[in-house]
């Protein structure tokens, strides 16, 4: 199929499948919504995401995709209308034509069409149709409810454009700025790309293809248009598009040169552009001239000239249009219904109206040309940001190597040194931006929550309600992708295993609704996502019982933390459900959990209360790339601690060091006392003191949490690259990479949390 489409078109149809993608991301909250609030706005919401990705859809010739979304707009138009009452079938109904739409996509995106899928829109089209029948549906009703097979044959015919009423002006879509300013940009490009085609359309009149590439900006920018609510953009586009429909369709022109006209009905549209950038309006001067300008276009039909005429009539014409198979002029004449010379004399009137002059459009005013659009965005693809964040590292590296050279040492450099902390702001900010440029908000990935909340309620039978905060949170790309399976897994288990049904929640003096939050804010460097439940709980006796049973604990546990318990759930065929359902039960995806989190150097911690509910919380690095760090070093190894997890580093007194009977080694801190990992013993090699009290401690935090790091000395600061081990090395615990030092020298970066968990 690739071999058939140019490089353009394959582009178009990529375009489509993510923006499509974006719809539905909308879509699916939206649907839920209304299955809980059916006010008018949020049914015309919806509507219109139908409608547009319709649009979209029917100008790619996606007849399967434009069918289902037909379908359901069909029944959400009789929704708004009051024929007919929404019912929960009717918002499953929805979901599951959202579903079809993903399905299509992938079939778009694998073999650019959506052929496969026929059978499918189908039974879709068919079950929307049964949604719409009535008991005793009135006429009115039975002609507003299309037949499948009527669906079918208006999707079947790519040309066939249906114009119909615009029903949704008596509300307003709540648009933000951003997505305005989108349009704009997205309008700009489209209208830029048909004056470009209608310029080569002019010097190339026999070329078809310059139309159906004109008609599909022209479409699309009016599907956008009626989106948005902008009335003046939509009827010129509109009417732009009945005269390159027509064309398409093989009709003619009513003059040797149109394109004066379509250029300044172009112009005209990039005026109201303009206008809707410069103060919120969509004004477009002398819109109705350039209407009827457009409307004068299109040449008569030979038809519509022998009515005129008088020589047959309309339903003479329409029978003869039936069975043809060739002119209809000849039919006609086949017909008896017309002479030869009749139909030479009609053929002539035409020749005629092309000789006379067209309606003149209006030209563009004598003024101050408005200011172009400013495009504010451009579409990158991700591998080149890895690309450059790649490079960025490596330049991190070569300053570091170029400011730390042991070549320097001893050299008094002022201005080297200025310049050196001069290049260092530039590397700093280079690296924050680039970072930032990956950084999407998680509102994507938590509004595709309230689908799956939404299935498992219907599914298990539990009344939910799903509360979304810090939606703006800002988090890396890849980060995100990493999380959706893990926060699908942490959301299936507490549906399942920690809300209780509505009879159990009411005997337990709780509301028969059940609360989920879903929470994401940046704390301490990091990425915070909770999920909390108000549930019954995790219970610690049998996750012990299991624990002790698969062998992963020796004795009784009596010694474990509830942390270190509720922690069991992540081993790998960990389950204490009683009977396995669609949802969970099996043991598996709690260790998946993990083990993505672990990927990106995330971890996860659990709290929970019998009978008040859990609380799972993901910690995620803020950037997977670059750290400050602190070098340190212990004997002839330098190791590298991250900041964020510095408290304070200090010299022990002897009087403040405990050993304790079993030999573990204890530092007061204040009225605190932590425990002691000697650097030197993980990485052994021979240091520079062995007593505490020469040496030195860095006390680290994590998860509330702190141990005292002892080491010979600290190096100082410097922003850090973050390296993988090779495969030859694996993993090594207590260590989340390396990098370079400035003498060329490679480094381990110390996992915190791996050095306080061993204690």
């Amino acid at each position: 199929m690739t071999d058939e489409l140019s490089s353009d078109q394959i582009e178009i149809i990529q375009e489509f499948s993510q923006e499509s993608r974006d719809m539905i991301e909308q879509l699916e909250p939206t649907i839920i919504e209304l299955g809980q609030n059916t006010d008018n706005e949020t049914i015309n919401a919806v509507f219109r995401l139908f409608h547009s990705m319709k649009g979209s859809a029917g100008f790619l010739e996606f007849n399967n995709i434009t069918g289902v979304a037909h379908a359901a707009e069909s029944l959400l138009d009789m929704v708004r209308s009051d024929q007919l009452v929404l019912l929960p079938e009717h918002v499953t109904l929805l979901c599951e034509s959202c579903d079809f739409m993903k399905a299509a996509l992938d079939c778009v995106d694998e073999t650019f069409n959506d052929e496969a899928l026929v059978e499918e829109s189908k039974t879709m089209a068919a079950q929307f149709h049964t949604a719409m029948e009535e008991p005793e549906p009135s006429q009115d009703k039975e002609e507003s409810t299309p037949e499948p097979e009527a669906i079918a044959a208006e999707t079947a015919d790519p040309e066939h454009v249906v114009v119909e009423p615009d029903k949704t002006d008596e509300f307003m879509l709540e648009i933000t700025d951003e997505m305005v300013e989108r349009f704009i940009q997205e309008g700009d490009e489209l209208l830029e790309a048909s004056e470009q085609g209608l310029l080569s359309w002019e010097k190339e009149p026999a070329s078809p293809e310059f139309v159906a590439s004109i008609f599909r900006s022209i479409h699309s920018f009016k599907g956008n248009s009626g989106f948005f609510g902008y009335g003046n953009l939509e009827a010129l586009s509109h009417q732009i598009e009945n005269v390159l429909d027509i064309v398409k369709s093989g009709g003619s022109f009513a003059t040797q040169n149109p394109f004066d006209t379509l250029l300044h009905a172009v112009d005209a549209l990039k005026e109201g552009v303009a206008a809707l950038s410069a103060n919120g309006k969509d004004q477009i001067d002398e819109l109705a001239a350039h209407v009827e300008a457009l409307k004068a276009l299109p040449a008569p039909k030979i038809g519509e000239v022998l009515v005129e005429k008088g020589v047959v009539s309309q339903e003479c014409v329409n029978e003869a249009l039936a069975q043809q198979s060739k002119p209809l002029g000849d039919v006609l004449v086949d017909m008896g219904k017309a002479s030869a010379e009749q139909v030479d004399q009609a053929l002539s009137s035409q020749s005629e109206v092309k000789k006379q002059p067209p309606t003149p459009a209006p030209k563009p005013k004598a003024k101050a040309k408005p200011a172009k659009v400013k495009k504010q965005d451009i579409r990158v693809d991700l591998d080149k940001l890895d690309n450059l964040i790649n490079l960025i590292g490596e330049l991190v590296i070569a300053e570091n190597m170029l400011i730390h050279n042991p070549d320097l040492d001893g050299l008094e450099l002022e201005s080297f040194n200025k310049a050196a902390q001069q290049m260092g702001k530039l590397v700093r900010e280079l690296q924050e931006m680039a970072m930032i440029i990956r950084m999407i908000p998680v509102s994507g990935l938590f509004r595709r929550m309230i689908r799956l909340v939404h299935d498992l309620s219907v599914k298990s039978g539990k009344k939910v309600d799903l509360k979304l905060t810090g939606e703006a949170t800002e988090v890396d790309k890849t980060v995100v992708e990493t999380i959706t399976d893990p926060l699908v897994h942490i959301l299936r288990n507490s549906m399942d295993h920690g809300l209780e049904p509505p009879e159990e929640r009411l005997a337990a003096g709780k509301s028969e609704t059940g609360t989920v939050e879903l929470d994401a804010c940046h704390e301490e460097g990091e990425v915070w996502i909770t999920l909390k439940d108000d549930g019954r709980g995790l219970n610690k006796e049998k996750i012990l019982e299991k624990a002790i049973k698969n062998g992963l604990i020796e004795g009784d546990g009596s010694d474990l933390s509830d942390r270190v318990i509720y922690n069991m759930i992540f081993q790998p065929g960990f389950s204490t459900a009683e009977k396995i359902t669609d949802i969970s039960g099996r043991g598996v995806g709690m260790d998946v959990v993990k083990q993505n989190l672990e990927r990106i150097k995330g971890k996860v911690d659990v709290d929970s209360v019998p009978g008040q509910g859990t609380t799972i919380k993901l910690r995620i690095p803020l950037t997977l790339a670059i750290i400050d760090g602190m070098l340190v070093r212990v004997g002839d190894a330098r190791c590298i601690v991250p900041i964020l997890s510095i408290k304070e580093a200090f010299r022990p007194q002897p009087d403040a060091i405990t050993i304790t009977p079993d030999s573990e080694e204890l530092v007061r801190v204040r009225e605190n006392f932590f425990p002691v990992v000697r650097l030197h013993e993980m990485l052994d090699v021979q240091p520079d003191h062995s007593k505490l009290e020469d040496g030195i401690l860095i006390v680290l935090e994590y998860q509330d949490r702190s141990v005292c790091l002892m080491v010979d000395e600290i190096l100082g600061q410097q922003q850090t690259v973050i390296k993988g081990l090779s495969e030859y090395v694996g993993n090594v615990r207590g260590c989340s990479g390396c990098t370079i030092l400035g003498n060329g020298d490679v480094s381990l970066i110390l996992d915190v949390g791996n050095l306080v968990e061993r204690k």
